[in-house]
């Protein structure tokens, strides 16, 4: 047990900064064919400061150390920008126009180890007009981990190498080298969910899956900071959401991880905090956004009529009383 504690507090330093990065895979092409993967900007920032996924026409996933920080003794405070826009789906990350402010979040009960690192946002109004996604259930994991399916991460983060040539692992992130920012367009890393019992994954094992509580891939290669990039899967030809929160171990993460090569070696994995886990929040953010959207509603006005009696009525609900009928 001590081990794995050890290896979440690890990982847990790849992903916490003062600044959240979004993430993409270390030479990660550019990849538009996510309807769902949208930039999302802390303040007035002119590219996107971490990414996420629309769920519906104004709920997001993304991450929740986005909002949050750790002190040195491992509480959770806040620390979130004053203002947080979502902009459109694949939209460039440089494009201000068509964002919409995050105006309420629900957070899970997430640990500075990095477990549960996801927070559901709730939009002003409508980004666009999408349906609610097709999500993650316990049932599906099981059958795409037996057949260690193909998953993607698409996210607006990092994707070139930090290092330069004769350069050591961990190199420092320079904001001000153009060829080290976030990308404009969102890209994808590909990867694969993997069953704890993999030899490579050689101490995640038995009950220790009861520690660890997420869900594993394998061939891991990410940049660092994992800031809401949803993972994905095509499920019976349809977009299939499974969660987010990825964390690594022996990643070379871009120049700012703990793999001793720029390749990932055969103990290289990930770890995400299925949606599943997260349904009561998602409950909580969808009557809130109900209750928005009636709120807002017109008040309409009706005439009704009994005999010689007439009723003026308004409200977003209103009807005629029991013998009246509406003019």
């Amino acid at each position: 047990m001590r081990k794995v504690a050890l290896a979440l507090l690890a990982m847990s330093a790849l992903i916490f900064s003062s600044t959240p990065v979004a993430q993409a895979g270390l030479n990660a092409q550019v990849n538009l064919d996510n309807p769902r993967a949208v930039p999302i900007y802390g303040g007035d920032y002119d590219v996107a400061s971490w990414s996420g996924y629309l769920y519906s026409s104004r709920i997001v996933f993304t991450a929740a150390h986005s909002n949050y920080k750790f002190d040195s003794n491992g509480n959770r405070i806040l620390n979130e920008p004053a203002v947080i826009t979502v902009g459109r789906p694949n939209s460039s990350a440089k494009d201000f126009t068509g964002r919409v402010k995050v105006i309420k979040t629900f957070v899970a009960d997430f640990s500075s180890g990095g477990l549960n690192d996801f927070i559901v946002y709730v939009l002003e109004k409508d980004l666009i007009s999408m349906q609610p996604s097709k999500l993650l259930t316990t049932e599906i994991e099981q059958e795409l981990v037996a057949v260690k399916a193909e998953i993607s991460m698409h996210g607006y983060g990092e994707y070139r190498d930090r290092c330069s040539s004769g350069e050591k692992n961990p190199c420092k992130k320079d904001w001000n080298n153009p060829n080290q920012r976030t990308s404009e367009l969102p890209r994808i890393m590909r990867m694969n969910l993997t069953p704890f019992s993999d030899s490579h994954i050689k101490w995640v094992i038995g009950n220790q899956r009861a520690v660890l509580k997420e869900t594993i891939i394998s061939n891991h290669k990410p940049c660092s900071g994992d800031s809401g990039g949803p993972i994905t899967t095509t499920y019976n030809g349809a977009i299939l959401y499974l969660g987010q929160g990825l964390n690594g171990t022996n990643v070379y993460a871009c120049g700012a991880g703990d793999s001793k090569t720029k390749e990932n070696d055969a103990d290289s994995f990930g770890f995400f905090s299925p949606i599943y886990k997260h349904l009561d929040l998602l409950k909580e953010a969808e009557a809130f956004a109900a209750k928005q959207v009636t709120a807002k509603k017109p008040a309409s006005s009706i005439t009704c009529v009994k005999g010689k009696l007439t009723k003026k009525l308004s409200g977003s609900n209103a009807k005629c009383p029991k013998g009246y009928k509406k003019k």
